[in-house]
C-alpha cells in the first residue's frame, strides 16, 4: 500500500479505503507478502512481575492451583463498590472463560468477550480510588489468575478529572476502567486492518463491562471525550504501540442518573504527513502498524478541543411501494434467576450454522435488544445505519432491508430475492455465511460523521458497533440461537448487492443461524 500518496479526504477516510478488501486487492497482497509466522503469535495479554491482588472467585468458574488465597470480605448491600463486585465485573467484561489445547503444544485462553481470530487486541485497566482492601493506583487486569497487578501506586482521581476534562465521574467514581488497543496483537494477522478489529473487539468488551456493572448494582459510564497523552501517561504506554480507546468509571446508579452524556470532541482536521511525522521512526517503512498508529493519532484530543453537539443521522428515503414488514418486538430480557452474565460466561461465537429457518420473533427480539442500547453508554449512535439481510426467516421474505427505529420499528424493503450465494461471496468464503439466516450489516456515512467530529470519529463508531454487535451475540443466544461478528468482507461489493447507499461506509457485520455444533 502506498501510504504518503496524496489524498483529498480526512485521515480517517483515507485509512477506511487504504484498508477496504476486494478480490484483487487480497490477490495482491497474497503474491506480495508472506504469511505470518504462526510459531512465534504476539502474547494476548500483558503480565507483570510485580505486587498482585488476587480477586475473590467465588461464583466464578475458576479454577486456582497453589498461590496466596485471593483477598475478600463481606459484600456490600448498597451501591458501593466493594472487590467482590469489582471481581465480578472484571471477570465478566473480559475474563477467561475456558482453557483448551491447541494443535501443536500450547493453550488457548477464551474470553468472555469475542474477538476476531482469537488475537484479543483489548487490555483492561483499573484505576483505583476508592475500593477497601486495595491502595489506590492503577492496576492491569491479568486474566491467568485473575488478579489486579500494580502498574503504580498513585490516587489517580486529580489525573483523571484533568483527562476527562474536568468530568464529574471521575471524581464521583471508586474505580474506573480503561480499555486500550494493543496493535500489534491483530497486526500480525490482520495488517492495516487489525485497527478497525481492535475497536470492534474493544466494543464488544464495553458491551459486557455495561451489562456487567448493571447486574453488578452499578453503573459504567464510558467517556469518549479525553486528552489522550494524560491517559496514556497514567498508563505508562506509548500510543503508537498500545492507545487509549475507552475510560469508563463505575458509579452507583443514582450518581449516573445525574451524569451528563459526554459529548465526543472535535478536534482540528490532522494533515496526513503530520500523523505520520508523529509516528516518526518508532515504526518501520512497511510495517502494517505505521498506517495503524497514524489513524489513532489522528483522533487524539488535547486541552483545546471544544465540545459539539451531536447531530441526528438524516432519515432513511425508501422507495413509496417498498413493502414494509412490521417489526416491533419486546426486546430480549434476562430475569433475576437467569440474569446476562450467565449468558456471558456461556457464551461461544458460532463458527457453523446448520440449515434451518430462524424463527420470526426470536430475530425480531434480538434486533429489538442491539436498538435499545442505552444511549448513555455509546458515543455517535445517532449516526450508525441498520440493515438486515434475511436468508431465511420463518415469515418474511428473503431480501435486503433497512431496519427503521423512529417511532414503530420496520424493516424496509431494499431489494427482493435470495442472497445467500452472494453473502457467502462478500464474506470471503467463510463458513458464518454458509446456511446463516439472517445477517446484520452496520454502516456509516463517513465524510458526514468526520465533518461533524473529526478523524476521532472513526474510533468511535467501530466502539458503538463493536457494542451494539456484542448485544447481538447475547441476545441470540438468549433466544435459542448463535451469532458470530465478522469484521471481514468485500467492502464496496457489500454495499452493490445489498442495494446499501453508496454514501454507507460498511463497518461491522454479524451473521445469525442455528448452531450446527456437530464437531
Amino acid at each position: 500500500m502506498t501510504h504518503l500518496a496524496p489524498f483529498e479526504s480526512s485521515i480517517a477516510e483515507r485509512y477506511h479505503e487504504e484498508t477496504k478488501y476486494s478480490e484483487e486487492g487480497l490477490r495482491r497482497e497474497a503474491e506480495r507478502q508472506l504469511p505470518p509466522d504462526w510459531t512465534a503469535p504476539p502474547i494476548p495479554f500483558k503480565q507483570y512481575d510485580g505486587p498482585r491482588i488476587l480477586l475473590p472467585s467465588d461464583g466464578l468458574p475458576i479454577e486456582r492451583r497453589g498461590g496466596d488465597p485471593p483477598i475478600s470480605g463481606p459484600p456490600t448491600q448498597d451501591g458501593s463498590l466493594d472487590l467482590a463486585r469489582l471481581s465480578r465485573i472484571l471477570w465478566h467484561t473480559n475474563g477467561c472463560t475456558r482453557i483448551v489445547g491447541v494443535q501443536g503444544g500450547g493453550v488457548h485462553h477464551f474470553r468472555a468477550a469475542p474477538s476476531a481470530g482469537g488475537m484479543y487486541p483489548t487490555e483492561v485497566y483499573v484505576t483505583i480510588r476508592d475500593v477497601a482492601g486495595v491502595p489506590s493506583g492503577i492496576y492491569d487486569y491479568q486474566l491467568l489468575d485473575h488478579s489486579l497487578a500494580l502498574v503504580r501506586e498513585a490516587d489517580p482521581t486529580e489525573a483523571l478529572r484533568a483527562a476527562l476534562f474536568g468530568h464529574p465521574a471521575a471524581t464521583s467514581s471508586p474505580a474506573a476502567i480503561v480499555l486500550t488497543g494493543v496493535w500489534k496483537r491483530g497486526s500480525f494477522r490482520y495488517r492495516e486492518r487489525a485497527y478497525r478489529r481492535a475497536l470492534l473487539d474493544t466494543g464488544h468488551v464495553l458491551g459486557n463491562l455495561t451489562l456487567a456493572a448493571t447486574d453488578a448494582g452499578l453503573t459504567a459510564f464510558p467517556v469518549a471525550s479525553f486528552r489522550d497523552e494524560l491517559v496514556e501517561s497514567l498508563l505508562g504506554i506509548d500510543p503508537v504501540v498500545e492507545g487509549p480507546l475507552v475510560v469508563a468509571p463505575l458509579v452507583p446508579p443514582e450518581v449516573a442518573a445525574g451524569l451528563s452524556r459526554v459529548p465526543p470532541r472535535c478536534s482540528d482536521t490532522v494533515e496526513w504527513r503530520h500523523a505520520v511525522a508523529q509516528v516518526g521512526e518508532r515504526v518501520p517503512e512497511g510495517s502494517p502498524d505505521r498506517l495503524i498508529a497514524a489513524v489513532h493519532l489522528a483522533g487524539r484530543l488535547d486541552a483545546d478541543a471544544a465540545p459539539v453537539a451531536a447531530a441526528a443521522a438524516p432519515p432513511s428515503r425508501p422507495s413509496p411501494d417498498s413493502l414494509r414488514v412490521h417489526a416491533d418486538a419486546p426486546a430480549t430480557s434476562w430475569t433475576r434467576s437467569e440474569p446476562v452474565t450467565d449468558t456471558i460466561a456461556a457464551r461461544r461465537s458460532t463458527r457453523r450454522f446448520r440449515r434451518e429457518p430462524l424463527p420470526r420473533d426470536a430475530l425480531l427480539s434480538t434486533l429489538a435488544f442491539g436498538a435499545e442500547a442505552p444511549t448513555d453508554a455509546l458515543f455517535v449512535s445517532e449516526l450508525l445505519r441498520t440493515y438486515v439481510v434475511v436468508l431465511d426467516v420463518v415469515g418474511i421474505p428473503p431480501g435486503s432491508y433497512f431496519y427503521e427505529t423512529t417511532d414503530a420499528h420496520h424493516l424496509v424493503e431494499l431489494s427482493r430475492g435470495g442472497l445467500a450465494r452472494e453473502m457467502l461471496h462478500l464474506g470471503l468464503g467463510q463458513e458464518i455465511f454458509a446456511n446463516a439466516g439472517a445477517v446484520v450489516v452496520h454502516t456509516v456515512d463517513l465524510t458526514r460523521a468526520v465533518q461533524r467530529y473529526g478523524d476521532r470519529v472513526y474510533r468511535l463508531l467501530g466502539l458503538d458497533a463493536g457494542h451494539i454487535g456484542e448485544r447481538l451475540n447475547l441476545a441470540a443466544l438468549r433466544e435459542g440461537f448463535g451469532a458470530s461478528g465478522c469484521g471481514g468482507y468485500f467492502d464496496d461489493e457489500m454495499n452493490r448487492a445489498l442495494a446499501i447507499p453508496e454514501s454507507q461506509a460498511v463497518i461491522y457485520i454479524t451473521s445469525l443461524g442455528t448452531p450446527d455444533w456437530s464437531e
